[in-house]
């Protein structure tokens, strides 16, 4: 198995369920690096918002990407440059949020900086009361840094930027009974499942599976030199892609059943121990 590339998801995979990486994965993703692996981080997130990884990882000093926003923003750290994919505009905006009235869902229209919250008075009451009970931020964490976070009440509001993705949210229940629904609604875009609350959607083709195989031709590596790691359905393009995809231990089950390999969970060092299978292993064999 000669590897050249490793591609991390983040929440779920190569964080633990505390947000951090553990010390053995840490430390192996540090060797692969000196033996000439290359590291891509894809992740829902954008650069700026994984910054806790990619300095404790060193993954600037290296020949090391970020996949980011699930693909469409490709960063190449050593040549320091931006590759975007396909956008959504105004009206695709103004078609989730439409559904998102209809079917009472709250929708986050995600452009760089400015994140746009449409949710209605009474999902933002009940949202307002879980986040005191249980501390959990009303902007989800986007409202970081120069990041603002938005709310609009109008499904026809005219967002004049480009928009990355948009984020729709309601419960892990709710999602159960209506997410088939929201499918073919919008069968025009890719619909992904990042969590049993948390749905991303993305213009149609925009992948980390598509941001992979475009590192790759860019870098002359090939789809059998690759692995990947993920839990969650917006990672199932990679394992598509790639000829090793790796799931967590905690992975959805519709993921795992792409899987070259299930590993151990991401709070067991899951990352560490497939490493240590597929390339520190094999590699100490051969001396």
């Amino acid at each position: 198995m000669a590897i050249k590339l490793i591609a991390l998801d983040l929440d779920g995979t190569l964080l633990t369920s505390k947000k951090t990486i553990d010390e053995e994965t840490k430390k192996r993703l540090l060797e692969v690096q000196k033996m000439g692996i290359s590291i891509a981080i894809a992740t829902g997130r954008d650069k700026g918002g994984i910054d806790f990884v990619s300095k404790p990882l060193h993954l600037e000093e290296g020949k090391n990407f970020v996949a980011g926003v699930n693909g469409q923003i490709i960063y190449d750290f050593a040549k320091k440059e931006y590759y975007v994919d396909g956008v959504f505009g105004a009206e695709d905006a103004k078609n989730v949020m439409r559904l998102g009235k209809k079917y009472d869902f709250e929708v986050i229209s995600c452009c760089g900086y400015d994140n746009y919250d449409f949710i209605s008075k009474k999902l933002k009451a009940k949202k307002k009361i879980r986040s005191l009970l249980f501390g959990a931020p009303m902007d989800y964490g986007f409202n970081q840094g120069k990041r603002r976070f938005l709310p609009i009440q109008d499904c026809e509001y005219e967002i004049t930027q480009d928009i990355n993705k948009f984020v729709l949210i309601q419960t892990a229940a709710y999602f159960k009974k209506h997410l088939n629904s929201i499918r073919r609604e919008l069968s025009d875009y890719d619909i992904l499942e990042v969590g049993p609350a948390w749905i991303e959607i993305m213009p149609k083709g925009v992948s980390k599976g598509s941001a992979l195989l475009k590192i790759g031709k860019e870098n002359h590596i090939s789809p059998d030199e690759m692995m990947a790691f993920g839990d969650a359905e917006n990672d199932l393009t990679m394992f598509q892609s790639v000829r090793y995809g790796i799931a967590m231990g905690n992975a959805m089950e519709s993921l795992k059943r792409y899987a070259y390999d299930v590993t151990d969970t991401n709070d067991q060092m899951g990352i560490a121990k497939a490493l240590d299978k597929y390339i520190f292993y094999p590699a100490r064999a051969k001396k």
